[in-house]
Parts: structure tokens; C-alpha cells; sequence
């Protein structure tokens, strides 16, 4: 890492951040799915905004001073993406059990950051914002942590560039310097009407998601406000914060605290941002061909205009589109004008109410010894393909309802079952009969590749029973 993202910058000395990674990110379905959400994507370049998100707040704060949160479902990615920036970073991700919204999130953190400081002042940013004048941005943060050193809770408010319905806003108050404001109202998602006044009358700002205050200051606020959170809390002494999350209420930090405070401050936000979560805000930043069309991917576009042409697999052809959003992945397409980009998430609310696996992964989803990929499935079968990293392992684990046939297509495979140890090369197999307990290994130094075939009345990936992991995902 380069010198001079060791130390923090001149007003930064001795304040953490706090890094929220979990979420669904269901605006950009078909790329984002529940088990690689859109902070986790390369949507606007080669870095995930995840990755873009750490590496900016590292030019301010220390590094040791740095904390991320996410959940058990994506924990093993995050840690992957924030090691590609600074390996010390990966034993300051802290994962809940399962979500429950942005408040216990936040706590999760304050855990770590009081137990060093008591007096700890904190920032708390969402992982997946598109922000390039990092100057500007950290000028902004300097007012609101100079704010929160005064005891003020502040949060950061950008001026509306058009009347959006998808954002909440802040209502500024009465000026207290330096681009800062006391709040008078926050406001919830409003309908058009509501939102275009708010652009006219200048008195309005989205709301960011970013927060600063005093974290001894927040935990008062917590007690006061959200006693069962409060109560749990408490707890975690004798039971740990990791205990009773599913008992939790799901409470985000904005409903439980921050629009319940008196001595709250709106910093009015110089620097340009944008919330990347939509397939308009994909195509308004997107870089635009002479028709004003954005194309990724595999794609043939003739007599379009106006469009967003996204392809992740295989061939997509366009003909005469007209501000319209294409976004095609292996597994599924979306179809969409571009004035119609809110339904999106109801489109996903419904396919979740079918029980479509289409909203939860993609084909292809990583695991921390590797990867699988869903090549075909159909009633009682399934055929994946199973990548292990070198020298990676699986779970010790069995299977009450199906059974699997192995076949090693490349590399080296150590297996196990019910006790029993082989070494397979390629073109050699297997049966794993349900119930037995086994295991897959990679003692080589390239990738193993294998084909599996399960078959059985079901094949759902919560048919494990693991005994043994050294990822400790054993319950």
C-alpha cells in the first residue's frame, strides 16, 4: 500500500469508519442477486464499489481504524475484495449471523471501535456509492467530524440534480457555518410532485446514507430510543452480539436513532455523488456511443438510441430499441424502458414470492475454496461444476436426500468418504451415497475441476450438514 494511505489525513487522527456491505441491491437485478449484491460487482470498471469504497476512505483514515460489516452470506467475498487492497484489512470484517438491518450493523462495529476509544468519534458510509472528487468529499467529512466532535449527530445531504422518487430527503433548518445546517425534517421516499418542489425550492437534500457522531453519544441515543436493541446490547458480555440476531427487530440506523434526535446537523455535500442503484443511474453515468446508447458486453446494437445494452452471456441483439434497458445474464433477462426503472424492484418482489432461485445467485457462485456453476437441473437431477482452489478444501459434510456422482475432468482430488480415503486424477469418479459422510480436498497446485451429478427429491444447497470446515461455517 502506498506511504501515504498508512496515516491518516490532517483532521482524521483517531476516528474510525464504518463500512456497511450487506444489502440486496434488488434496483439492479438481474446482475445483482442476494448472494453477490451490487456492492460486490465491477459495475463501472475492473474494482467492485466495495473495493472503490475502501480504497477511498483509506486515503483519510487509518487503516487499523477501518471496519467493515457485512453478513454470513457474503462474508468470505468481502474478505476476498478488501485482501486484494491490503491484506490487514480482512481481520477487520466483522459478519452478523444474518441481517437485520443497519442498526444492529453499526453496533456490530462500535463493539470493536469502543473497546479502543471511548471517545471515539465515527463515520458510518454505505459501500456502494459512486464518489470521484475525493478532495471535496473528504473537506465534508472534516466539517461533519468537527460537528460530532461538538456532540452534534450529522448527516450529509446532496443537492437533487432532478426530482427522484427513490431517495429519501433532508429538510435543512437554521445555518450553523461552513455548509452546515441544523435539520428541520426528514422525509421519506417522495411521490413526483413532492420531489420536483423539493428541487425548487433548494431547501431540500437527498439523503446520502453517510453519518457521523460520537460513539458514546450514539449508544445514549440507542438506549433512549430502541430499548430492545438496547437491551441486546447489554447482553453482550455474557451472550456475545453474535447471539439473538434472529429475535432482533430489523431497524435501520435511520428509523431507530438518527430521525428521532434533537441536535442533529445536515452538512449540504460538495462533491458529486451518486447512489449507483439503479439501471438509470447505469446508463446517466455510463459512457454513451453517438445514439446516446451505454453497451457492455456481447452485444449487436442496429438503430438503437437511447439505451442501456448489457450483456454476461452469450449474444445480445438489439434492433430499433429506444430508451430502453436490456440486461442479459446467463439465467435470466431483463427488459425494461428506462422510465419504468422502479418497477424493478417490485418485478423482483414477485419472483421472490414465486420462489424463483433467480433473485438469489447467479450460475456460477463463489465459496471460499472456490467455486460451482449450475450447468443444467431439472426435477430430481442436478449437474454442476466444481472448481477447488489448490490446496483448498470442502466441509466435511452429508446429505440426507440426494446422492452425487463425481468425475475429476482436471487436476487432483482427494476424497473421503465415510472414512475412507482416495486420490482421483482426471477421467477417474466416484459415488457419494446420501448419508455418507464426506469430503472434497485439492492437494495439488492447480485448480481442481469436477463435474457432479446429484439426483435425488431434493437438491437444495440447505441439504448440508457439515461436521467439519475450516471456514467455520460448522453450526
Amino acid at each position: 500500500m502506498p506511504e501515504d494511505k498508512k496515516r491518516p489525513a490532517p483532521g482524521f487522527e483517531g476516528c474510525h469508519a464504518v463500512i456497511l456491505a450487506g444489502g440486496s441491491g434488488t434496483r439492479l437485478w438481474p446482475l445483482s442477486r442476494s448472494l453477490l449484491p451490487k456492492q460486490l460487482l465491477a459495475l463501472n470498471g475492473s474494482r467492485t464499489l466495495l473495493q472503490q469504497t475502501v480504497d477511498r476512505i483509506l486515503g483519510c483514515f487509518d487503516l487499523a481504524k477501518v471496519w467493515v460489516v457485512t453478513n454470513e452470506e457474503h462474508v468470505f467475498e468481502v474478505r476476498r475484495q478488501v485482501r486484494d487492497l491490503d491484506t490487514r484489512l480482512e481481520a477487520q470484517v466483522l459478519s452478523e449471523p444474518l441481517s437485520r438491518n443497519t442498526l444492529p450493523a453499526v453496533l456490530l462495529a462500535l463493539d470493536h471501535v469502543l473497546e479502543a476509544d471511548r471517545e471515539a468519534r465515527v463515520v458510518v458510509f454505505p459501500s456502494d456509492h459512486l464518489i470521484q472528487d475525493h478532495g471535496a468529499w473528504a473537506d465534508c467529512l472534516r466539517i461533519g467530524l468537527d460537528l460530532a466532535g461538538q456532540g452534534r449527530f450529522v448527516t450529509f445531504g446532496v443537492r437533487p440534480r432532478q426530482a427522484e422518487t427513490g431517495y429519501g430527503y433532508i429538510e435543512r433548518g437554521e445555518p450553523l457555518g461552513d455548509k452546515a445546517f441544523t435539520v428541520a425534517a426528514f422525509v421519506e421516499k417522495p411521490d413526483l410532485d413532492r420531489a420536483k418542489a423539493f428541487v425548487r425550492d433548494g431547501a431540500h437534500y437527498w439523503n446520502s446514507g453517510m453519518f457521523a457522531f460520537r460513539g458514546r453519544e450514539f449508544l445514549k441515543a440507542v438506549a433512549r430510543f430502541t430499548p430492545e436493541i438496547w437491551d441486546w446490547w447489554l447482553a453482550r458480555a455474557q451472550k456475545g452480539l453474535a447471539q439473538c440476531y434472529r429475535e432482533l427487530p430489523s431497524v435501520s440506523i435511520d428509523y431507530g436513532v438518527v430521525e428521532k434526535i434533537d441536535n442533529i446537523a445536515v452538512v449540504e455535500a460538495g462533491f458529486d455523488w451518486d447512489d449507483l442503484g439503479s439501471w438509470e443511474a447505469m446508463h446517466r453515468l455510463g459512457t454513451k456511443d453517438r445514439r446516446g446508447n451505454v453497451v457492455q458486453g456481447d452485444v449487436l446494437a442496429m438503430g438503437c438510441s437511447g439505451s442501456l445494452l448489457i450483456s454476461r452471456g452469450g449474444k445480445l441483439a438489439a434492433v430499433g430499441l429506444e430508451d430502453m434497458i436490456v440486461v442479459q445474464t446467463r439465467d435470466a433477462t431483463l427488459a425494461c424502458p428506462l422510465a419504468e426503472v422502479q418497477q424493478v424492484k417490485d418485478l423482483v418482489a414477485t419472483l421472490r414470492s414465486q420462489g424463483s432461485p433467480l433473485v438469489e445467485s447467479h450460475p456460477t457462485v463463489e465459496r471460499p475454496w472456490g467455486s460451482y456453476c449450475v450447468l443444467e437441473e431439472g426435477p430430481h437431477y442436478k449437474i454442476k461444476r466444481i472448481r477447488v482452489n489448490a490446496g483448498a478444501r470442502l466441509s466435511s459434510q452429508m446429505h440426507h436426500h440426494r446422492t452425487e456422482h463425481w468425475v475429476v475432468v482436471h487436476g487432483t482430488a482427494a476424497v473421503e468418504v465415510a472414512g475412507v480415503e482416495r486420490t482421483l486424477v482426471e477421467n477417474q469418479s466416484i459415488d457419494i451415497p446420501k448419508t455418507s459422510v464426506h469430503r472434497l480436498g485439492n492437494p495439488g497446485k492447480v485448480p481442481l475441476d469436477i463435474i457432479e451429478i446429484q439426483t435425488g427429491p431434493y437438491l437444495g444447497e440447505d441439504d448440508i450438514v457439515r461436521f467439519d470446515d475450516v471456514y467455520g461455517r460448522v453450526k
